[in-house]
């Protein structure tokens, strides 16, 4: 009786545990402009494109999960490619002129993106630590992105919501 009840307990422990996947964000992603922060992307009226100068057209994300990657193409952001490890992985800047540190870890019930790059022009300034930490809703139909950006001069803190399309 005492093995039963012991199982039984430790079944019951470890049942939420094996219920909680790692969220899917396969597909694509409309951006609620209503719900969303302006953007402080500080390449952003660079990178976009004279077709969207207007502001009225739907922002669409791409994003393909598939194993331990997540692949974000952002038309107004160059493509992002993750590896869901949870190590440090040195790559390009968006400008492509140096390099910075992302740690991408994917747990139960949230994505956290931690990138560490150069804050200024020249190699060997201070640098700038960007937090994403991706969402999704308990009908997986709504991704918040929040992001912290922490530089020497000051720290923003941005909300993006996206509908699933």
């Amino acid at each position: 009786m005492k093995i039963r009840t012991m199982m039984l307990a430790a079944g019951l422990m470890l049942s939420p545990s094996l219920a909680m996947a790692a969220p899917d964000f396969n597909g694509s992603w409309v951006r609620d402009r209503t719900a969303s922060d302006p953007s402080f992307y500080p390449l952003y009226w660079l990178a976009r494109s004279t077709q969207t100068a207007g502001g009225n057209q739907e922002l669409v994300v791409q994003i393909q999960q598939t194993g331990g990657t997540l692949q974000v193409t952002n038309p107004q952001r160059p493509q992002r490619t993750y590896t869901l490890d949870g190590k440090p992985h040195s790559v390009s800047t968006d400008t492509g002129v140096q390099k910075a540190n992302v740690t991408a870890s994917l747990g139960a019930d949230a994505l956290t993106i931690a990138t560490v790059g150069p804050y200024g022009g020249m190699p060997g300034n201070v640098s700038t630590t960007t937090t994403e930490t991706w969402r999704l809703s308990p009908d997986g139909k709504v991704l918040t992105v929040s992001t912290v950006r922490a530089s020497p001069a000051k720290q923003e803190t941005l909300k993006e919501v996206y509908n699933r399309r």
